[in-house]
């Protein structure tokens, strides 16, 4: 590990000398350079953070509601095809993914990004890799259930995740654009509450799964279509959508890997706990488990919706100006804690009650696990924080080993804790897989720091060193 560490971060360091080159120079002559009237970086996360908190809220009222009408309309048995059929259209278009959710916003944010270029790429390799996996699943169905209603959804659910996946490639480099997002949050919540409108007439008139899958299609399809619109409208002719070489895109692919990675590390560690409860403890323990990890959910929230804001100006800072992108950090993680610390101290405190009061008094067994949730959230807050900074200073392959390396922490501390204390030796194996990357994480991004300060007097040096020179001669 300390080998893999070095030698990636000779890589890291020499990325980001190429990268920089032009923006340190630029600091050093042109300090004044960027317009007065801009809205400083800090305030552009601010307020990206809460488009997004605003969007997921909206758009989480909006899904319960679905559910909600779906399930009342349709019953037990067709609900749960539905929920089966719009599963396995998600899961494509997770798999789909392949890093570019994070790469698309962290590279079209810089300044010198082909915006054309990195969309027509991320879709032409979403393409290649839906082709055979949207057929294998349309031959699987059969295999996946039994009923012929759910066999027909989850066959339309092909077209549902590979346009979900398609359009996902327009929403992340909307994202890389902090002017465009809140009108994107806007259209995209427009469209989801369009559905839900749409599926209640449905369900009203006794449809059944499939038109309900097909309308969740036809929105997508929609969404590509505003898309487009939006596109034109934010980069116009300058910057049309091209289609890649197979050569480009291989090299958006490997790219785009880490990215990948990391999110399969990430999707591991939040089901790792629940798989392995289910063999080491009994089905109680899964159920106490999964209760207060909704909780925890809901505090990642605010969290959450800063991460998102925070990514493209951070990539952004980092392309023009490195040493201001490291203070739009300090201030943006000193921010980060402060909410953090403000979610994670009423988890503590209140676990107990908060449980019995939204799941009853069954569920009050699971309070110390909550409790070490609410513990983990300050360690794991601020890891994110960390990677977030790492993703956009281009440091992306030491997120995924550190990431890599929590998770076999937790594997292995869940291994001896919860066949001793169930739910809870569940909650402290994340608080000690995340606790073990916090120094690790912080000294990498410190190091950075000392770095670009060492380069930054270097230059000054020498270009005084110059100045000298010549006035001698």
């Amino acid at each position: 590990m300390p080998h893999a560490f070095t030698s990636d971060s000779r890589r890291w360091r020499a990325e980001g000398r190429r990268r920089g080159a032009r923006a340190a120079n630029r600091r050093l002559f042109h300090r004044r350079t960027r317009g007065r009237g801009s809205m400083r970086p800090l305030a552009r996360i601010g307020r990206l953070s809460a488009a997004f908190l605003g969007s997921n809220l909206a758009r989480g009222a909006i899904a319960f509601a679905l559910s909600l009408v779906i399930g009342r309309t349709l019953g037990v048995e067709r609900f749960g095809r539905w929920v089966l059929c719009t599963t396995w259209a998600s899961m494509l278009t997770v798999v789909a993914d392949l890093g570019f959710g994070v790469l698309l916003p962290r590279d079209g944010a810089r300044s010198d990004a082909c915006h054309g270029r990195l969309l027509g790429g991320a879709l032409a390799s979403r393409l290649l890799l839906l082709v055979p996996l949207g057929a294998v699943m349309y031959a699987a169905a059969p295999r996946i259930a039994a009923d012929p209603e759910s066999i027909a959804g989850i066959r339309l659910g092909v077209l549902l995740g590979a346009t979900g996946a398609a359009y996902g490639c327009f929403g992340a480099l909307f994202r890389s654009q902090p002017a465009w997002v809140p009108t994107v949050l806007i259209v995209e919540t427009a469209w989801s509450a369009a559905q839900l409108a749409a599926s209640s007439v449905l369900a009203r008139a006794g449809a059944g799964v499939s038109p309900l899958v097909l309308l969740a299609t036809i929105v997508q399809l929609a969404q590509i279509g505003s898309g487009l619109v939006l596109y034109a409208m934010a980069f116009g002719a300058r910057d049309p959508i091209r289609r890649p070489s197979w050569s480009e895109t291989a090299a958006l692919i490997r790219r785009a890997i880490p990215f990948a990675a990391s999110g399969l590390v990430a999707n591991v560690q939040a089901r790792v706990g629940p798989l392995m409860l289910g063999y080491l403890a009994t089905p109680a323990e899964v159920g106490i488990f999964a209760a207060a990890s909704r909780c925890g959910t809901v505090a990642r929230l605010a969290p959450g919706a800063m991460f998102a804001g925070a990514l493209p100006v951070l990539s952004g800072e980092y392309g023009r100006d490195r040493r201001q992108a490291h203070r739009t950090y300090g201030s943006f993680n000193r921010a980060l804690v402060a909410v953090t610390l403000a979610v994670a101290i009423p988890y503590v405190a209140v676990a107990g009650p908060l449980l019995r009061l939204v799941y009853g008094d069954a569920f009050s067994k699971g309070a110390p696990a909550l409790m070490w949730m609410g513990i983990a959230l300050l360690p794991a807050v601020t890891n994110s924080g960390r990677k977030i900074f790492l993703y956009a200073a281009g440091a992306e392959t030491i997120v995924v080993r550190w990431s890599a390396a929590a998770l076999a922490i937790q594997i292995a501390a869940s291994a001896l804790l919860m066949p001793l204390a169930g739910a809870t030796g569940a909650a402290v194996s994340l608080a000690i897989g995340e606790a073990a990357i916090w120094w690790p994480l912080r000294r990498t991004v410190e190091q950075s720091k000392n770095e670009e300060i060492a380069t930054t007097a270097g230059k000054l040096f020498r270009l005084r060193s110059q100045r000298s020179l010549r006035s001698v001669s």
